[in-house]
């Protein structure tokens, strides 16, 4: 009879073939290396019951799958058709971005339309689109936490929200003055965001 070790780390490895990833990919989604990774599929280490059960939710099955041996080739058939579909939620994310993009497109032409055409040149009503992208920042970074369980993306695209936010202000409505200070706001919310990150890590 096989031990517990064995039998997680022949379900983790078939779960990860099946889905289509390397180690290292599969490692990199939950912060963890390749070589941890290894030692969990061969046997060497087991992983923790929070890890265990990430993994579960991440491949759609109960950590009772993970723990209990199985006819692989029939039960876990079924399991990875459960598995979340990357393509799906990724055109999902480009539909709504592209909503927002659309959202702002639509604020600017209409602002235009309702100028005088002597007033044109001074429309500023195109910063709308500066606010699409941390915007779309911030859908991307929810979906990488939600759909996608990328961790590391999530901090990328926190960030990229943060700064562009300030950004997106600093032109808006203090571009003609010296407000450059206003980018220190986002110092320690960068840092909150680390510190979040390697929290949960």
């Amino acid at each position: 009879m096989k031990s517990l070790n064995e039998v997680v780390g022949e379900n983790l490895t078939f779960l990860r073939k099946k889905a289509g990833y390397t180690q290292l990919e599969f490692g990199d989604k939950f912060s963890y290396s390749d070589k941890t990774v290894s030692k969990w599929e061969n046997g060497s280490v087991l992983p923790s019951v929070d890890v265990l059960k990430q993994i579960a939710d991440f491949y759609g099955v109960s950590t009772d799958y993970i723990l209990s041996e199985h006819n692989k080739e029939q039960e876990f058939k079924s399991i990875i058709k459960q598995t979340p579909n990357f393509h799906k939620k990724t055109l999902i994310v480009c539909l709504i971005i592209t909503i927002i993009f659309t959202i702002g497109m639509t604020i600017h032409l209409a602002s235009i339309w309702n100028m005088k055409t002597a007033d044109i040149h001074i429309n500023r009503y195109w910063t709308v689109y500066l606010w699409c992208i941390p915007a779309s920042a911030l859908v991307i970074s929810i979906a990488a936490k939600r759909m996608f369980k990328y961790p590391k993306s999530v901090v990328i695209f926190r960030s990229v929200f943060i700064w562009t936010l300030l950004a997106a202000a600093y032109i808006a409505f203090f571009f003609d003055g010296n407000y450059w200070y206003l980018f220190f706001i986002g110092v320690p919310f960068q840092v909150l965001v680390l510190l979040i990150y390697n929290l949960n890590k």
